[in-house]
C-alpha cells in the first residue's frame, strides 16, 4: 500500500549545489564532546522513565546537566561499554508552543556517543543525540499522524532545544497546532542556550506534523516523534516515537533499507528537501516518488531495498504495531535511516531490556568487499552470519543479528559501516540509529569570495584516506590537497571547480562557483555606549550594499544583524563590540563601539529596626551619591523621623544611574515607672492623688493595701489615681502598702512581666 501527501504549502530551499560535498573541515559523527537534548511528552507525562545511554572508545568521564533546573550529575565511562544516568521527571516537556527551561546537556572530557531512551507501562523508545557540532540551522520534521483515544489527545509533536543565546527560530508548520497556528503559517521564537519549545498537532486523530520546516540563525536541535501512535493507520497497537532530526545538510541520496526482524512488513516514509526531487525505491520491484520540498511519500515494504535521490532526502523507518505486523511482539517505533554516504569505522550499540523489552537485534549495513574486515564484539563478523547483498550489482550487503541485551561494539576496517539497534517487548519497542558521520553534504565547501590579496583558505572537509580531489581555482591554478590556502592577485570573478572522488563508493560528484574577488569596503558603527545596569542598547552599523554583518564581543557575543539589541545589560556585557560587512566573501575593515555599563548604585538605609522616638529622631543616610529623592519627595542627603513606618530614598550616581533601599522602623520604647512615696490629699492642687506616672506601659494592676490586708484601691490606668478616701471618708494619715503587676518594652524591645511593690505615706 503506498500514500502520498502534500503539504499546503512549500518551502523552497536556496542551496548552492546538488551533489555530495561537505563545507566543514574536518568530518562530523554522532560522536563528540558537547551535547544538547530534550524530552517530548509521553503519553504517561511526569512518570515516565526518561536515561542517558553513554558509550565512548575511551575511559573518560563528564557531566549531564539541567542548567536552567539547577540539576546535575557526573558520570564516567569505561571503553566499549554503556554507561546509563537517570534524568529527573521535570525534564520532560508538556504542552504545545511555550518556551520552557528543559533542554539537558552533556559534556565529556573524551568523544562519546550518546542515545536517549524514553519509556514507561509497555510504552518505549529510543534515539541517538548529536553533539552540539553535527547540528545545523535547517530542518524539516518527521512524524507519524497522531491518535485520540478515549477522549485524549496524543499527538504528533516536535521539540527544539537552544543551543546558543538569542537563537532567532522560525517554524513553518505543516498540520494545525494545539496553539491555533494553522498549516503554512508561521511561528518564530528566540531562544536561549537550554530553553526548549514544543509544538504539539491539534488533532489525535490525523493530526502529523511531518514537513514541519524549521530554521534559526544559529545552530540548534530538533526531536520529533509521537506522544502515542499506531503504525499504520488504523492497526490498534500504539506506542510513543522519539527521534533526533538531521539537519537538511547532512542528508544524502543513497540508502540501503533492510526489514526489521519477524514482521511481515515495514513502513517507510521519505520527505524531500528541494523542489522536483525524484526518488527510485528498488526492492526487485521498482516505486518512484516525485516530491517537492517538505512533501514526503509514504509505502510499506517486506523486502530489503537500494534507493536513490537526485537531491537529498530524510528516510524513517517504522516499526509496524503487533495487531498488524504478523509478530506478536512489538509496537511502533521510529529510526531514521543513515545515507551510505555517512559511515563510521566503529559503533558501540547498547540494546535496552528497559520496560519489558525481551527480543533484540542489530542491523549493519556494508560494502561487500568490506565484509571480511568487519568484527562484531571482537569476533570476525563472518564467523557469526552470511552476508545478504543488496544494490543494483550487489555492492552492498547487510547483517541483521539476534543478539543479547547489553552493550556491542562493531568495528570496521574498511569503508566504514552503518548499525542500528531495535528490540521488541509484548507491547513496547525501540529502534535508534548507531549514528553516523555527518559530513554536511549539501552545502558548497567553496569560498564564495574574498578581498584582494588576501590568503582564501579552501577546505573539501572530507578524509583524504577515502576521498580524492581535483581543485581549478580559476586563474591558473590546480591543486589536489583537501586543504589549503591562496591568494588571488586581480578583482575579477573566478570560475572554481570541485571534483570530489569517494573511493569506497566510487562515486564522482563536481561543485562549481563563481568566486568574486573585491576591494575591501569601509563601514561605521554607531558611537560608543555609556548606560546603567539593566537598561537595553541597541548597537548598529552603516549600510554597505549586499552585505552581512557579522559582530563579536565580550562573553563570546556573536550577533549576524546589522541592527542587534542586547536586552537588560550587566556590567559583564561592557567592552568593544567589533562589526565587519562581508560582501561576497571580503570583509570590510572593521569598526567598533565602546560600551561601558555602570552599575547601578546601592544606597544602603540598614536593616528593619526598633527605634525610641520620644526623645530624639531617627536619622536614615543612604550613603554619598549626587542625588537623592526619598519617599516625601525630599532631596535632602538624609531623613529624620520620629514615628515608625517604611521609608524609602532612590539615589542617583555621577553617571546617572539610579539604585533604591527602603527601610521598616517599629518604634518602641523601653518602659518607664514612677511611683511616689509620699503624697498629700488636702486639694492644694499639689500631690493630692496617688498613682503610677509612666510610659510605654502594655498592661498595670496597681492595687494600695492597709497595713491588715485590707484592699483600698486599684487601677489598670495610668490616668486613675488613689485621691486618699476609703468608702467615700478620708483615710487617716500612716504607712500604706502598694503592689504593681507590669508587662512592658525592654531596652532590646522585648517585652516582660514583674511584679513590684512598695509604701506610700498619706501626710495631711
Amino acid at each position: 500500500m503506498n500514500s502520498f501527501y502534500k503539504p499546503h504549502y512549500l518551502v523552497t530551499l536556496f542551496a548552492f549545489a546538488l551533489y555530495f560535498f561537505p563545507v566543514q573541515g574536518i568530518s562530523q559523527s554522532n560522536e563528540g564532546n558537547d551535547f544538547w537534548f530534550g524530552f517530548m511528552e509521553h503519553i504517561d507525562p511526569n512518570v515516565n522513565e526518561k536515561v542517558v545511554m553513554i558509550t565512548s572508545k575511551f575511559n573518560t568521564s563528564g557531566t549531564v546537566s539541567a542548567p536552567l533546573l539547577n540539576w546535575s550529575q557526573p558520570f564516567t565511562v569505561t571503553a566499549n561499554s554503556v554507561t546509563i544516568i537517570d534524568l529527573p521527571a521535570n525534564t520532560e516537556n508538556l504542552g504545545s508552543e511555550s518556551i520552557s527551561n528543559k533542554g539537558i546537556r552533556l559534556t565529556s572530557a573524551q568523544p562519546v556517543s550518546v542515545y536517549i531512551h524514553q519509556y514507561h507501562s509497555f510504552r518505549s523508545e529510543a534515539s541517538v543525540v548529536l553533539p552540539v557540532n553535527s547540528i545545523g540551522k535547517e530542518y524539516y520534521c518527521m512524524s507519524y499522524e497522531g491518535v485520540t483515544r478515549q477522549g485524549v489527545n496524543h499527538p504528533s509533536e516536535f521539540l527544539i532545544v537552544g543551543v546558543n543565546d538569542e537563537t532567532t527560530i522560525n517554524i513553518t508548520v505543516s498540520d494545525q497546532t494545539q496553539g491555533g497556528t494553522s498549516p503554512g503559517s508561521t511561528i518564530s521564537i528566540l531562544l536561549d542556550e537550554g530553553e526548549t519549545y514544543q509544538v504539539q498537532a491539534f488533532n489525535g486523530n490525523g493530526g502529523d506534523l511531518t514537513g514541519s520546516s524549521i530554521t534559526g540563525d544559529k545552530d540548534f536541535a530538533v526531536f520529533s516523534g509521537n506522544s502515542w501512535t499506531e503504525v499504520p493507520t488504523g492497526c490498534g497497537a500504539r506506542d510513543n516515537l522519539l527521534e533526533q532530526m538531521y539537519p537538511v545538510a547532512t542528508w544524502g541520496k543513497q540508502f540501503i533499507t533492510v526489514p526489521n526482524a519477524s514482521v511481515s512488513f515495514d513502513v517507510f516514509r521519505i520527505l524531500a528537501s528541494e523542489d522536483d526531487t525524484e526518488v527510485e525505491v528498488n526492492s526487485g520491484t521498482v516505486q518512484t516518488f516525485n516530491l517537492d520540498a517538505g512533501q514526503f511519500a509514504e509505502y510499506q515494504l517486506s523486502d530489503p531495498a537500494f534507493i536513490t535521490s537526485n537531491n537529498s532526502i530524510l528516510i524513517a523507518q517504522f516499526t509496524v504495531g503487533s495487531f498488524c505486523s504478523g509478530h506478536v511482539y512489538g509496537d511502533p517505533s521510529m529510526v531514521i535511516l543513515n545515507s551510505i554516504e555517512q559511515t563510521r569505522d566503529t559503533v558501540t550499540l547498547f540494546n535496552s531490556g528497559f520496560e519489558n523489552i525481551f527480543e533484540n537485534y542489530i542491523k549493519i549495513i556494508m560494502a561487500s568487499n568490506d565484509f571480511p574486515f568487519v568484527s562484531f564484539d571482537g569476533q570476525p563478523l563472518s564467523d557469526l552470519s552470511a552476508p545478504t547483498p543488496i544494490g543494483t550489482n550487489g555492492e552492498f550487503s547487510f547483517v541483521q543479528l539476534a543478539v543479547s541485551q547489553g552493550a556491542h561494539t562493531i568495528v570496521s576496517e574498511g569503508c566504514g559501516i552503518i548499525a542500528s539497534a531495535y528490540g521488541y517487548g509484548d507491547v513496547e519497542s525501540y529502534a535508534y540509529s548507531g549514528g553516523a558521520s555527518f559530513n554536511t553534504i549539501n552545502a558548497n565547501p567553496i569560498p564564495e569570495g574574498g578581498c584582494l590579496n588576501d590568503t582564501l583558505s579552501f577546505d573539501a572537509g572530507l578524509p583524504p584516506n577515502r576521498y580524492s580531489f581535483e581543485w581549478d581555482l580559476g586563474d591558473g591554478t590546480f591543486s589536489s590537497l583537501p586543504a589549503f590556502d591562496h591568494f588571488y592577485e586581480n578583482l575579477g570573478s573566478y570560475p572554481v571547480e570541485l571534483i570530489i572522488t569517494d573511493n569506497c563508493l566510487g562515486t564522482i560528484d563536481t561543485v562549481n562557483r563563481d568566486l568574486l574577488i573585491t576591494l575591501r569596503q569601509a563601514l561605521d558603527a554607531v558611537p560608543d555606549i555609556d548606560i546603567c545596569e539593566g537598561n537595553s542598547f541597541s548597537l548598529g552599523a552603516t549600510d554597505v550594499t549586499g552585505a552581512r554583518y557579522e559582530w563579536t564581543g565580550p562573553n563570546d557575543y556573536f550577533s549576524e544583524q546589522q541592527l542587534p539589541q542586547i536586552q537588560n545589560a550587566a556590567p559583564s556585557d561592557s567592552g568593544e563590540y567589533a562589526v565587519v560587512g562581508i560582501v561576497s566573501g571580503c570583509a570590510t575593515f572593521p569598526s567598533i563601539t565602546e560600551v561601558v555599563v555602570h552599575d547601578n548604585p546601592e544606597p544602603y538605609l540598614g536593616e528593619d529596626t526598633l527605634f525610641c522616638g520620644r526623645d530624639e529622631p531617627f536619622v536614615l543616610t543612604p550613603g554619598e551619591y549626587a542625588g537623592y529623592r526619598w519617599q516625601n519627595n525630599s532631596g535632602n542627603s538624609s531623613f529624620e523621623t520620629q514615628e515608625e513606618g517604611t521609608f524609602s530614598v532612590e539615589v542617583t550616581d555621577i553617571f546617572g544611574c539610579m539604585g533604591t533601599d527602603s527601610i521598616t522602623l517599629i518604634e518602641i520604647c523601653p518602659t518607664l515607672v514612677y511611683i511616689p512615696n509620699a503624697f498629700t490629699p488636702n486639694y492644694d492642687g499639689i500631690n493630692d492623688t496617688f498613682g503610677v506616672y509612666g510610659q510605654d506601659i502594655i498592661n498595670l494592676n496597681f492595687t494600695v493595701w492597709s497595713r491588715w490586708g485590707e484592699l483600698l484601691f486599684q487601677s489598670t490606668s495610668l490616668d486613675s489615681q488613689w485621691d486618699g478616701f476609703v468608702n467615700n471618708k478620708l483615710a487617716p494619715p500612716g504607712v500604706y502598702i502598694w503592689m504593681l503587676e507590669l508587662e512592658g518594652y525592654r531596652e532590646d524591645g522585648t517585652q516582660f512581666s514583674e511584679v513590684q511593690g512598695g509604701s506610700v505615706t498619706l501626710i495631711r
